[in-house]
């Protein structure tokens, strides 16, 4: 069953959908958390796909909207990671009293893996962490990150622009175009007090007791970066890690079978939690 929630975070509303399986299927709860310029929906519905597959499993997903983005209430320009870790878990906040039985894992993509580790570094209910396209923070950064990012960006948008829906989109002027130069521009140049943050949490998650996936695409500007830093980041917390690496594939995905592989290998992790 598949229904809509909403909950508030000081005074705006956050709207999302929850996936409920059948009364006698016991699983983890899940959370999805969409990267700085997605929705609910993940990139080419992939959270929506995945969190179908989840409940079959017996898994409770919530996926839903950061404050400023989809169909939540505020405002972009006033989003931030730290913002959004208050999101999350404030939509812990909602659900988990309905299902206090269940272990929560955090499931992310892109920026929204800044979130999950923001979340997991400070609050003890977070059993597991599923990161895909995990980006790195703090120190993992490194000075040629921005220019490979925007690069990766323009691929994409390009690529979009071959698609029919695009145009749609354009014409309809239902593109969001702060958020498309946010991505190929200079929002990946992080100041000071972003890496402070992002150094904070990543020290505060020895807090953290649970397990962590890691899948990146082989052609992610940042796999090597990040792949390496969290590697090294587990070790020295010792944090269970599994690492998957999909041949070809892009920051998001974008291919039937680098999804299919994606939904694949976090599904039997999940299993095993």
């Amino acid at each position: 069953m598949e229904y809509p929630i909403h909950f508030k975070v000081n005074g705006q509303a956050l709207y999302g959908i929850v996936h409920e399986p059948e009364p006698d299927r016991a699983g983890p709860l899940v959370v999805f958390l969409h990267g700085w310029a997605g929705s609910r929906l993940g990139p080419h519905r992939m959270f929506v796909h995945m969190a179908r597959r989840l409940t079959t499993r017996g898994c409770v997903c919530l996926r839903f909207d950061f404050r400023g983005r989809g169909d939540s209430g505020g405002t972009t320009t006033d989003a931030s990671i730290r913002s959004m870790i208050a999101d999350a878990t404030a939509a812990l906040d909602f659900l988990l009293p309905q299902y206090p039985e269940r272990q929560v894992i955090l499931l992310a993509i892109c920026s929204g893996c800044k979130v999950a580790i923001g979340a997991a570094a400070t609050d003890a209910r977070v059993g597991g962490l599923a990161l895909w396209s995990p980006e790195p923070m703090g120190p993992m950064r490194n000075t040629s990150s921005k220019n490979r990012k925007s690069l990766d960006a323009m691929r994409t948008y390009g690529r979009k622009l071959l698609r029919l829906e695009t145009w749609r989109k354009l014409l309809t002027f239902r593109v969001n175009v702060k958020m498309v130069k946010k991505a190929v521009g200079a929002r990946e140049v992080a100041g000071q007090g972003e890496i402070s943050d992002e150094t904070l949490w990543l020290n505060q998650l020895h807090n953290f007791k649970g397990r962590m996936l890691c899948i990146h695409g082989t052609n992610d500007p940042e796999t090597a970066a990040s792949k390496a830093g969290y590697k090294s980041l587990c070790s020295r917390l010792g944090i269970p890690q599994e690492v998957h690496e999909i041949t070809g594939a892009n920051h998001s995905f974008y291919g039937l079978d680098w999804e299919r592989k994606v939904i694949d290998l976090t599904d039997t992790w999940m299993v095993s939690m």
